[in-house]
């Protein structure tokens, strides 16, 4: 049966392509069975005749790799992309944090960074999933996101709760929270509450991935308007949690107004 919506691995090259491609096909089975489709894109003149060597479509590009992953909902069907993070890559290479955040900044799908290391548990990863849920506007998009994780994978979801000190942000921490559980709500899903640290000049989903360990974390990027002298001194909060991930799967959402998301 032909598929139309699809999830996409985004590989550079055949040493990343195993762990990329089982993390992907996990994904897709689990979610209502999409289909999987390779994309590699290499510089005019690279060999990339090893994408061949995989039971999936594929789809081998000269080129820039930002050009191809702004155009996956619309051009290959793309619900989710799926990518590795490898700290010791080179400046050059997409699997370098820093190359690979700014080469999806653009992106309108979720993107899933995995780790060289990533393995998936006998088919029940992710056992758990973790959600922040600070002061700052919600985004329906994260819920969503969470809630596939949780119906489709059967993964154990967490809302992770900043502590506050503050009257107004714990208020507005409030307010969020009735709107995460009327969702959740409205969808049967179930979810439990996990109080985290509240540190200056630290991101929450940083302190929430320290603190609850979790094997998802779904991450709501920062719009650049949004980066503070904290953010600029320490560096953008995306690429210090890829820093402090050890490698566990990290789903990132940019925040724009056409995320293309599941509609089952």
């Amino acid at each position: 049966m032909k598929k139309d919506q699809h999830v996409i691995a985004c590989i550079e090259s055949a040493a990343s392509a195993d762990t990329v491609l089982a993390c992907a096909r996990h994904c897709a089975e689990r979610l209502n069975h999409k289909g999987v489709i390779l994309l590699n894109v290499s510089p005019e003149g690279t060999d990339n005749g090893w994408i061949r060597n995989y039971d999936v479509p594929y789809v081998g590009l000269h080129g820039d790799w930002k050009t191809a992953i702004e155009g996956l909902p619309t051009a290959f069907g793309g619900i989710l992309a799926v990518a590795m993070a490898d700290p010791a890559a080179p400046r050059r290479s997409i699997t370098n944090p820093a190359t690979l955040l700014r080469t999806f900044g653009e992106c309108k799908t979720a993107y899933l960074v995995v780790g060289k290391d990533w393995r998936d548990d006998g088919g029940r990863w992710p056992r758990s999933t973790v959600v922040t849920v600070d002061h700052r506007r919600e985004s329906k998009e994260k819920l969503i996101w969470a809630s596939y994780f949780a119906r489709f994978l059967g993964s154990r979801l967490t809302m992770a709760l900043p502590a506050y000190r503050d009257e107004d942000l714990l208020r507005r921490q409030r307010e969020n929270m009735r709107f995460s559980d009327k969702f959740f709500h409205s969808l049967n899903v179930e979810y439990q509450e996990a109080a985290v640290s509240n540190k200056a000049l630290e991101s929450p989903d940083i302190t929430a991935l320290a603190e609850l360990s979790p094997d998802l974390l779904v991450s709501l990027c920062t719009d650049r308007r949004d980066l503070d002298v904290g953010d600029w001194l320490l560096g953008a909060p995306e690429r210090r949690l890829l820093g402090r991930s050890n490698g566990n799967p990290i789903l990132f959402l940019n925040q724009r107004d056409d995320l293309y998301v599941l509609c089952d």
